[in-house]
């Protein structure tokens, strides 16, 4: 865990104020594996690389990886660093590590040479060239050592080097030598000879630092060297650095001082609050500004930068808990604290207790009416230009004993909040402004004016004055308290559940970060069209007020802020417009106009992948593997569904607020929601062809660049295109055979119905035989044949025994037909013969018709004797019951539709009234022609599957619904009578 401690950095040259910068700090408890810091440096992702005297540390901006030679270093004793074109250069004493492709090599110095301390590694001229303490000058070639003479014995010892244009310097014992070929070395002129412990240098300036002699500065451009002097105090210079904004950073046995150009800026020894003596090893600022200081025994500090200083009881001020303060018209600074009452800082930095007869100020408000106003735990008092104190209470028209906020409306008048409401104050009377009696305004913590009511804001919500009434404002109810106004029309109000704005007459909820401290306000102030919210989370500064959605920076730990918890309502601008707050820890000032220590955009790697919650050999599951090892495309089989990707965020800033998103392209197409885990699982994912994208999200919304790893999980073989087509070829015979087998069984089946149904119709058409040829008709027949022959009427016996003869052939000759199937013509015959032998029985009893419409008929078979029963029926329970009239029969037969329409119509007396004649009929004689005709349609239907239909026989009536006769229907496809 990170423990906050301050140093006094810079002394600024206009006041002679004590002040702290907030340092992060960080030691062996959070990580870095040892104390003595002897060199930093970032590599091309972001990290920040530690050097120490235990080990080597890479730093992600939360946690510490650490290195020893059981992963590959040479030793632990390591002495400087050097991030080169993907490459991490480690000097130790003894020799040097580099990392490349995270595999890590080393190169000893071997004999005499093996103590050889390595001060400096660099590049020059496409050679890395290693400097030693002591050795002298050494390239590596091919991981080994090679020695480049030097013309001095003085100058084996080099402790730094730089490289500016064509020319390597070497900071040595005796000098600094430079040369352009690695041959020919001089020594740099125009400045002193002696000891130096480095050389820095960029594109237009040159520093050379010496241990005794201070800082010679040479222009590039024009040559020029000036001297800077050794600091006084300051024993020797041990080493600088120069950072990326040309500010020189030079550390002594006593001091730091930064220079720029050729001027000193800041000083900073242990009397001014340097916290560690004698123990600066290095300094170093990375591609966010941060700069970074290396101790001697008390780790590794971060400076976040200067827009951020605070003050507190180790800076000469009486008290850590501020809660309210201004800056008087005369220069001095009034700040009321919660336990030591009213502290006053000089314009020369001193300070004093005023005494106001409280402990705690809750309140100030500065020249009203010529004085300065308090509000104490007890009491309000006044101050005078002297400091004179007097004291105002309930009595005077205070709004209760605890008063808690002022709001100035003119020079001599302001309201005043109190526990018990508030009051008016104008030319030193004070009125209590008596709220409705059924109304509870509770205590009021803020003020602001909107259309000319006075709005405040207490513990029971918002409140309004206005044409001398209180009453409450939009309703809100909730804790408030803090009030202010832009100048968009715009009412802000911060309460314990968020920031709320009042935009067009309705209240929004602005919510600055997603946990609870960021959204628990204590204070709200506006300038320059900005908006400054302390919260419990740090302070907010919020631009675009006008927009629906304002852009949000948040200031914490990682900015310079003392402690992330602020004090109520306890914030002011200075005449110079810097920005006051107090916190747990301590009171701030925001410099709002000092150069921003701007944070980088946050990266993102790799860290490790499981397969099935198990490492795994990446090249194994991928063809090729990028430079960092990662594999380019995974390719796993069926088996090996569970990935887990654990990332690493970097962002030595602001790690604390790094948050991660994921897109896995083949299973969903949305962003999953931000989230502080950096480990990704998928479990049990299906085959298919997939695409991971995974960044990083710092707390003000900057994305890192995507990590892409594309995947494929293959089909079980049970799943592939063959598998399955020899399962579908499989299947599908056999279905084939099921199907075969099925049709055969039902096949045989059929057969069998048929079988059946044939015997039945075989037996239905004998019965059709016999019922034609029934005992009544031959007896009956042969009747009439005696009694034509007892009459002596020999032509009408020869014509009835003649046609008789032919009928009787007919229907035997039927009887051994295939099918029981016969022409259209046959079977008409066969009628013609039976309506004429009947005509003949019963004389002059009935006329008959058959009618035949363009038919072939003898190229039509049909169903012998299918007819017959309905002529029969026609004759027998029709015609010959109705004595009234001749009886009358028409056997129609036609062709229509694709069908053969037979129809049989006869005049009698009609179904119905046959059938009640029938049910009083004595006798033997029973006609079942019709229903056994019915059954053989019904069987042939079964049989052939063809759609022979029975109409009838159903009455037909005259037009006035008298019965005409009877009619029977019988339908024949055409298609299935052709011969």
């Amino acid at each position: 865990m990170k423990h906050l401690f301050s140093c006094l950095l810079l002394l600024l040259p206009f006041v002679g104020m004590a002040q702290k910068y907030a340092f992060l700090s960080y030691s062996t408890e959070e990580g870095l594996p040892q104390t003595q810091v002897t060199s930093i440096c970032q590599d091309g992702d972001g990290y920040l690389w530690v050097g120490t005297l235990g080990g080597l540390a890479k730093f992600n901006g939360q946690e510490f990886k650490s290195f020893s030679p059981n992963d590959g270093i040479l030793n632990n004793r390591i002495q400087t660093l050097y991030f080169d074109d993907g490459i991490l250069w480690i000097g130790h004493d003894g020799g040097i590590s580099f990392k490349e492709n995270n595999v890590i090599r080393k190169i000893e110095f071997s004999g005499t040479e093996k103590s050889r301390n390595v001060s400096e590694i660099i590049r020059f001229k496409d050679k890395i060239l290693v400097c030693t303490n002591g050795g002298g000058l050494y390239q590596v070639v091919k991981n080994k050592f090679v020695s480049i003479p030097l013309p001095y014995e003085d100058a084996k010892s080099i402790r730094g080097a730089t490289v500016n244009g064509n020319h390597l310097y070497l900071a040595t014992k005796g000098g600094v030598l430079k040369t352009s070929d690695l041959r020919k070395f001089v020594y740099e002129t125009g400045i002193e000879r002696g000891s130096y412990f480095d050389v820095e240098s960029n594109e237009g300036n040159l520093y050379f630092i010496s241990m005794s002699h201070g800082v010679f500065h040479k222009n590039v451009r024009t040559k020029v060297i000036t001297h800077i002097e050794k600091e006084e105090n300051s024993r020797f210079y041990r080493g600088g650095h120069l950072d990326k904004q040309g500010t020189l950073w030079v550390y002594s046995s006593e001091s730091i001082i930064t220079i720029t150009g050729n001027k000193v800026v800041h000083v900073v020894n242990t009397v001014k609050g340097l916290p560690v003596t004698d123990a600066v090893l290095c300094v170093f600022d990375d591609n966010e500004g941060n700069v970074w200081i290396g101790s001697n025994g008390k780790g590794m500090f971060r400076f976040p930068g200067e827009q951020f200083k605070y003050y507190d009881r180790t800076t000469g001020y009486q008290s850590d808990l501020f809660v309210t303060g201004f800056e008087s018209a005369t220069g001095d600074f009034y700040f009321g604290t919660f336990d030591v009452g009213l502290v006053k800082r000089l314009r020369d930095g001193s300070t004093r207790i005023i005494d106001v007869n409280s402990p705690t100020i809750w309140a100030s408000q500065a020249n009203v009416d010529g004085l300065n106003w308090f509000g104490t735990q007890n009491s309000m008092v006044s101050l005078d230009q002297n400091d004179r104190v007097k004291e105002y209470t309930a009595a005077d028209g205070l709004p209760g004993s605890k008063i808690t906020a002022f709001f100035k409306v003119g020079p001599r008048e302001m309201y005043i909040g109190g526990s018990n409401g508030i009051s008016y104050y104008k030319n030193g009377v004070i009125t209590y402004i008596e709220p409705p009696s059924a109304l509870e305004v509770g205590t009021v913590r803020d003020f602001v004016e909107v259309n000319g009511a006075i709005v405040f804001a207490t513990n029971l919500g918002l409140f309004q004055y206005k044409n001398g009434v209180i009453s409450s404002f939009f309703g809100v109810e909730n804790v408030t308290y803090s009030l202010e106004k832009d100048q968009f029309g715009n009412i802000w109000f911060g309460t314990e559940e968020g920031l709320f704005r009042i935009k067009d007459k309705k209240i929004e909820r602005i919510e600055l970060r997603k946990n609870p401290g960021s959204n628990y306000i204590n204070f709200i102030n506006y300038r320059d069209e900005k908006l400054y919210v302390g919260s419990n989370n740090g302070l907010f500064l919020l631009s675009n007020l006008s927009e629906q959605l304002p852009k949000i920076k948040r200031y914490g730990l990682g900015e310079g802020i003392v402690n992330l918890e602020t004090n109520l309502n306890s914030s002011f601008f200075d005449r110079k417009g810097n920005f006051w707050f107090g916190t747990a820890a301590g009171l701030v000032c925001f410099s709002t106009m000092a150069k921003e220590v701007k944070s980088g955009i946050p990266n993102v790697k790799i860290r490790s992948i499981l397969l099935n919650y198990q490492t795994f050999k990446y090249s194994n599951y991928s063809k090729k593997l990028d430079e960092s090892g990662l594999p380019v495309h995974l390719n796993l089989p069926y088996s090996k569904n569970n990935l887990i990707f654990e990332l690493d965020g970097i962002s030595l800033s602001n790690h604390r607020g790094l948050n991660y998103q994921f897109l896995l392209e083949g299973h969903n197409d949305v962003w999953s929601p931000l989230t502080t885990n950096s480990t990704i699982t998928f479990t049990n994912l299906p085959a298919g062809e997939y695409v991971l994208r995974m960044r990083s999200v710092d707390i003000d919304g900057r994305m890192s660049k995507e990590i892409v790893i594309p995947f494929t999980i293959r089909s079980p073989f049970y799943l592939t295109w063959w598998f399955i087509g020899l399962c579908i070829l499989g299947i599908g015979g056999l279905v084939v055979l099921f199907f075969r087998f099925r049709v055969r069984r039902i096949n045989e089946a059929n057969e069998k119905e048929k079988l059946e149904f044939k015997s039945r119709l075989l037996s239905l058409e004998q019965q059709s035989m016999n019922a034609s040829m029934n005992r009544h008709f031959v007896f009956n027949s042969l009747n009439s044949i005696q009694y034509f022959i007892n009459t002596r009427d020999r032509v009408s016996a020869n014509k009835y025994l003649t046609n008789f003869a032919k009928l009787i052939r007919k229907n035997l000759d039927t009887a051994t037909l295939d099918g029981n199937m016969i022409t259209l013509d046959e079977e008409l015959e066969r009628l013609e013969l039976y309506l004429s032998l009947e005509c003949m029985r019963f004389k002059d009893r009935f006329d008959y018709e058959i009618n035949v419409e363009g038919i072939e008929t003898e190229s039509i078979l049909i169903p012998a004797m299918i007819l017959q029963p309905f002529v029969e029926n026609s004759i027998i329970h029709g015609i010959l019951p109705n004595l009234d009239k001749k009886g009358r029969i028409v056997l129609d037969v036609k062709l229509e539709d694709g069908y053969l329409l037979m129809s049989v119509e006869d005049n009698g007396i009609g179904v119905n009234q046959s059938i009640n004649q029938k049910g009083g009929m004595e006798g033997d004689h029973r006609s079942k022609g019709m229903e056994i005709t019915s059954k053989r349609i019904d069987l042939i239907q079964k049989i052939s599957n063809d759609d022979i239909s029975l109409d009838g026989p159903y009455e037909v009536y005259n037009d006035d619904r008298s019965i005409k006769g009877t009619r029977v229907l019988l339908k024949i496809p055409v298609n299935n009578l052709d011969i």
